[in-house]
């Protein structure tokens, strides 16, 4: 087992490629199947729209070359009295003419409506007056084309709609619906077991000796890791036993997809945990180069993969964040967002620190009288206070080659989601 830290860069390579996708295929209802992930392209059966129809409420008319030049001079429109046109009938949403448009005549037609044949424009209802439902006068003439939505604008029979691998939001929902689609196969959900160890931790609600803590990290990687749509396993506290340990290992091995521990990763008598998983299965990396979070344990337990977190709060919070969203999103089957979104603000101090390490410092960012991002440092960077996660909104990544930063200087920034 190497001892060497690795940086985050290889730590993440180490790390998707120990994870595998889960095969299991089923198939859900599109009411399900949000944050679900699809395991085949989906393709388009239907054309959407599905004939040429009206982007407004108004008049279909037919213009010719001529009215439509003039309508495109810097005129825009004929004189006061308009042109009158005979309504021939009207078409609503879900209806269509049952003949064709005459010449002269106008049909009044509803957003959404098909285009009958013979029209190939529609008036806004703005630039129409009319005296009674029989004539309607056209102040303002379209030119060919405006105001239609053309036949497969937005989709087109035959063309991928979402690719393999994508997680399903609710922008896809409704663009499967507008197929017609009411069930999908989706990778089966992953299986998440979440356990903290420590003879000084005790449970929230039970009773908490003097020489104990309430143990917190259980209910945060928890909620993490259940953003993703991953069904979560509670394993609950272990002691720092080797005994212990090995019997909730093998039951982990036998239950979920992801083992995910928080303590006894480091380098103290009582800290078990790694040389247990090494010693059933293997170890691949546990230093990695960031701060706060160097000692986390990456490896596999039979097909189980195994994420040995920190004990400290904070720690165990960006790496999770950092190193195990990006596993269960590859577990996951997904090929798309697999990193943390990233933008760049203006650093509002000057910085120093000991480089080595990258470092993801808790901070404010905002934005100054002009617009611009801008960030700020907490004060309190101690990995074992919680409350610089809670007080603050962004991680600021300072990059390990860097001992000093200073006031004005443009630097990378993970918001907090």
């Amino acid at each position: 087992m190497s001892t060497s830290w690795l940086s985050l860069e290889d730590a993440l390579i180490k790390a998707r490629a120990t994870a595998h996708a889960v095969s299991d295929v089923e198939y859900v209802s599109l009411a399900k199947a949000h944050r679900r992930v699809v395991v085949e392209d989906i393709i388009a059966s239907t054309n959407v729209p599905p004939w040429d129809n009206s982007s407004m409420d108004g008049y279909a008319i037919h213009v010719t070359a001529e009215s439509s030049s003039l309508a495109n001079d810097n005129t825009k429109a004929t004189d006061s009295s308009g042109k009158t046109f005979t309504v021939q009938g009207v078409i609503t949403a879900g209806d269509r003419a049952t003949t064709p448009l005459h010449s002269e005549h106008a049909y009044k037609i509803m957003t959404g409506a098909p285009i009958p044949q013979g029209a190939n424009a529609v008036v806004m209802l703005e630039n129409t007056s009319s005296s009674d439902t029989n004539t309607v006068t056209v102040h303002t003439l379209p030119t060919a084309g405006e105001n239609i939505r053309v036949k497969a604008n937005d989709i087109a029979s035959g063309e991928v709609l979402i690719r393999k691998g994508t997680l399903l939001r609710a922008e896809h929902l409704m663009l499967l619906s507008s197929q017609g689609l009411n069930t999908l196969p989706v990778y089966r959900k992953l299986r998440a077991g979440i356990v903290a160890t420590g003879n000084e931790l005790a449970a929230p609600g039970e009773a908490c000796s003097d020489t104990q803590i309430f143990e917190s990290n259980r209910a945060g990687i928890s909620a993490i890791v259940e953003d993703e749509n991953v069904e979560i396993i509670d394993f609950g506290i272990v002691k720092d036993d080797k005994a212990s340990l090995s019997d909730l290992f093998h039951q982990a091995s036998n239950t979920v997809d992801i083992m995910i521990s928080s303590g006894g990763v480091s380098v103290g008598d009582a800290d078990y945990v790694k040389d247990v998983i090494d010693s059933m299965g293997s170890i691949d990396f546990w230093k990695i180069a960031v701060k706060p979070g160097k000692p986390f344990a990456l490896g596999k337990l039979d097909d189980t993969v195994f994420c040995g977190l920190p004990g400290n709060p904070v720690s165990s919070f960006v790496t999770a964040k950092l190193l195990v969203l990006p596993i269960i999103r590859k577990m996951q089957g997904r090929q798309d967002d697999l990193g943390l979104f990233t933008v760049t603000a203006t650093l509002t101090k000057d910085i120093k620190r000991r480089p080595g390490r990258r470092d993801f410092q808790r901070a404010l960012m905002s934005t100054d009288t002009q617009g611009n991002l801008v960030v700020t440092p907490l004060k309190n960077q101690s990995s074992g206070v919680m409350t610089s996660i809670t007080s603050a909104n962004c991680f600021m990544v300072v990059h390990e080659e860097l001992a000093e930063l200073n006031k004005g200087d443009a630097i990378p920034v993970i918001p907090f989601t």
